[in-house]
């Protein structure tokens, strides 16, 4: 009995890395405070006002995701910096600095967009692969490769029409949710906390314990599922490979080592995992 629960722990913790690669494959975004969602009218992300003025462009912004999140307003990058931008126009991602008179190159570019489609404002809906431009709004929206805070720049990003949206716990929240079944809210902070079925969510692997796949990895601000493919012992000192939603500018990736090391490694309970009582 003990051996079949194991195997069918295995089996999901297997399908929870399968389904967040499926994510990161289709392109999901990265915005503050998301969950899944994909903009709408009227949903909890929506769409980032239409600015198409070629006297206003800074602020210019089209097919953009946006989401009011604990009283900031969040407008998604459109991952610009992913290495997979399928066939995206303009090659320059960043359209303007925040700082200093704008690349005549990409003002260009802007005002031609601009007068390509500022008659046409619904057009948003329905986009297609090209880059569009946006102004990223929100708190500490950084792009970490650059140590620029993207508040207020405006950059070329993907169309955010028909496109998944998460932050990094609502990544992983969402991946547990619609693979187990099992929420699992407060997991970083309380892993032991009763889910549903009125047994710990999870607990904690210690430090020189082997790994498993789809173990929660929490670093500073954080979290992302652990990628195993081989044996490895945990360690807060040691880099892995993980699926997660990683930021503004890469949006949701699967395989990438995280820069920073972590706090500590969760791992989902049987019953968390399975939905179902393991205990007598």
């Amino acid at each position: 009995m003990a051996d079949s629960v194991e195997q069918l722990c295995t089996q999901k913790r297997n399908d929870i890395l399968s389904f967040a690669k499926r994510l990161a494959d289709d392109g999901a975004h990265y915005l503050w405070g998301a969950n899944g969602e994909k903009p709408t009218a009227n949903g909890t992300v929506g769409y980032a006002p239409v600015v198409l003025d070629t006297d206003k462009l800074q602020q210019t912004c089209f097919c953009a995701a946006s989401i009011n999140y604990g009283g900031v307003q969040y407008v998604c990058a459109g991952r610009f910096r992913h290495a997979d931008l399928r066939g995206a126009q303009p090659a320059q991602k960043i359209a303007m600095p925040k700082v200093g008179p704008p690349d005549p190159n990409s003002a260009k570019q802007l005002q031609a967009f601009i007068e390509k489609n500022e008659n046409n404002p619904a057009s948003q809906i329905g986009w297609g692969f090209d880059l569009t431009p946006r102004s990223v709004q929100g708190k500490d929206v950084m792009d970490y490769e650059t140590r620029t805070n993207l508040a207020d720049i405006v950059v070329w990003g993907e169309g955010c029409d028909d496109t998944q949206h998460f932050d990094c716990g609502g990544f992983v929240r969402y991946v547990v949710r619609k693979v187990c079944g099992v929420p699992i809210d407060g997991i970083s902070a309380n892993p032991d906390k009763k889910n549903v079925l009125g047994e710990p969510m999870a607990n904690l692997v210690a430090e020189g314990d082997d790994m498993l796949p789809a173990d929660i990895l929490v670093y500073p601000g954080h979290i992302a599922f652990a990628i195993v493919n081989t044996p490895q012992k945990y360690s807060t000192v040691s880099d892995y490979a993980v699926a997660q939603a990683e930021s503004a500018v890469y949006g949701v990736n699967y395989g990438k080592t995280h820069s920073e090391h972590s706090q500590k490694c969760i791992r989902l309970s049987p019953s968390t995992l399975l939905n179902r009582k393991t205990t007598v």
